[in-house]
């Protein structure tokens, strides 16, 4: 970067406004209201507050052309995200728990008699509140790795705590596929779990920081798809890897993910040019901006990282404060409990919380873990066939919602993902109530359908989004926590909620999708093309009206 550069855009000339700005004064529209560019000049309002009239970065966000490794660095961080996805249906085969058939194969043994070799595969004779411990093993252990990946990652950077998490995923999967022990195989489930919580949490922070604004959403995704792409994958083994020791293949396929991630991380993936700011590495956070954006826009990048307060007040407040190009950015320190609860981090924790904890609330897994009962009125036999089915219906239409957000905008979409899973929700039990399987199976595939076309994957954007740079990991691994605290409620409640309300067992989800809604409507507001310093301005408006 020249020191002309560096020189036009000081600190104290730079207000909250367009990225770019006093590069392009004499281009831009005399009016704030001009179009600066009509894809993305739409409202960007929430309930009581107008947001139109805040500054525009996306007309020079748009000709930035980002470099390959843009692209290869979120690519690995999808892959890592699929050990999530395969953990969560790798038990999901009816052969690896049947609680009939693995008792009788277990008195069978004790008697000496022959079984059944293509039943049963996995730990014959293991009870039901066993296998309910390992399946929910995994979950246990995703809560921990949400939660300590915020601290871990703001301390030694987002690239080196995926490598770290490696670790987990290599440790969780040898020992789940070497074992001959129910609680030996549960403990390694626990070890993947944290690998897979540590993965949600970092993956989302990570893309969010080297991504420009007007691709957030469409890599934003990224987290999900791989997720998503990880169930169809493990979905598929079970057609092929059903034979008796199968099951320990399926098992330890997440090292090939690790291996890959190691192996390539080193040359085709970057350190968060964020992260190494708010670090105090200036020159290489500079450096990995000219790697992802070339360097005639570093400074286009640098303006996206815009300062949340004015700089003297900053300086006055905070030491650790300093100034890089024409930015001001905080080095690393801990977040403390006071800073977390301040005034201007409530509004963007009460929303990252509450979307994190509708995602999984709504009752997606409701669909994920019990496809093949509630697809078994249509004749479907084969739960394997049930599960790809699911897997595929929420798999493609993931891949599409970034540019569907892009588009539209992520609250709409959000909006959008709310009330169709509010409205599948009451039909789905109007066809259990009139014994339509057909329609049960519709239905069931538009409540997927409207949870992966936005709430499933953008909510991972959204929670990121909205949180000042110097605290987005701890909040998103708080976020994803909740996620995984509410998964656990889901997975263990569900069966039990099923019996009790038999035909009404899609009604409470009915009712938290509706509350979802307005959760939203009232609360959440736009985050698509603008950027973090312009959404922290949507909520000091918001408290400028007397509201949290």
């Amino acid at each position: 970067m020249s020191d002309e550069g560096d020189k036009a855009l000081k600190v104290e000339e730079v207000t909250p406004s367009v990225a770019g700005e006093l590069r392009e004064k004499e281009s831009q529209p005399a009016s704030s209201d001009a179009p600066l560019n009509p894809a993305v000049e739409k409202d960007h309002s929430i309930k009581g507050v107008t947001t139109r009239s805040l500054p525009r970065h996306y007309s020079r966000a748009a000709v930035v052309q980002p470099k390959w490794i843009l692209y290869t660095s979120v690519l690995l961080g999808v892959t890592i995200s699929m050990q999530y996805g395969w953990s969560t249906s790798q038990l999901n085969y009816a052969k690896f728990n049947n609680e009939k058939q693995c008792n009788a194969i277990a008195a069978a043994k004790a008697h000496n008699t022959t079984w059944d070799h293509n039943k049963c595969t996995m730990f014959p004779g293991h009870t039901k509140g066993e296998w309910t411990v390992v399946v929910n093993a995994w979950v246990v252990g995703g809560m921990i790795g949400a939660l300590l990946v915020g601290k871990i990652s703001d301390r030694v950077g987002r690239k080196q705590a995926l490598m770290y998490n490696c670790g987990f995923i290599i440790a969780g999967a040898a020992i789940q596929a070497a074992v001959s022990n129910l609680w030996a195989f549960a403990f390694g489930r626990f070890l993947a779990g944290i690998a897979s919580g540590a993965s949600t949490g970092c993956v989302g922070t990570y893309v969010n920081e080297i991504a420009p604004p007007h691709l957030r959403s469409k890599l934003g995704i990224g987290l999900q798809g791989g997720i998503n792409l990880g169930i169809v994958l493990v979905d598929t083994t079970h057609f092929y890897l059903g034979f008796d020791q199968g099951w320990r293949i399926i098992a330890g396929f997440p090292i090939v993910l690790a291996a890959l991630f190691l192996g390539l991380s080193q040359f085709v993936m970057v350190e968060s040019p964020v992260w190494l700011m708010l670090h105090g590495h200036r020159k290489e956070g500079e450096q990995v901006l000219v790697q992802l954006y070339g360097e005639e826009n570093v400074n286009t990048a640098l303006s996206w990282i815009k300062p949340t307060k004015k700089a003297a007040d900053v300086e006055k407040q905070d030491p650790c404060w300093s100034e890089v190009g024409h930015q001001t950015v905080i080095r690393g320190k801990g977040l403390t409990w006071g800073e977390l609860f301040a005034v201007e981090m409530r509004r963007p924790l009460v929303v990252g919380m509450g979307l994190a904890c509708m995602q999984k609330l709504t009752g997606i897994n409701s669909i994920f873990y019990y496809s093949s009962s509630l697809f078994g009125g249509v004749g479907v036999a084969d739960g394997r066939v049930c599960n790809i089915i699911v897997a595929i219906v929420n798999l493609i239409p993931t891949v599409c919602s970034g540019m569907v957000a892009a588009k539209f905008g992520n609250r709409p979409m959000i909006l959008f993902s709310t009330v169709g899973m509010c409205l599948s929700s009451i039909g789905i039990t109007l066809s259990l109530y009139y014994d339509a399987p057909q329609a049960t199976v519709a239905l069931a595939a538009a409540f997927v359908f409207s949870f992966a076309i936005c709430l499933g994957p953008i909510m991972f954007v959204v929670v990121a989004a909205v949180v000042p740079d110097h605290a987005r990991g701890s909040v998103v691994s708080i976020g994803i926590f909740v996620a995984w605290a509410a998964n656990l409620v889901v997975g263990i409640g569900y069966p039990y909620l099923a019996t009790a309300l038999e035909t009404y067992k899609y009604v409470p989800f009915a009712a938290i999708s509706g509350i979802s809604t307005v959760f939203v409507y009232y609360l959440v507001p736009e985050t698509s093309n603008l950027t973090t310093a312009e959404i922290q301005e949507v909520f000091k408006k918001i408290r400028g009206n007397g509201r949290f």
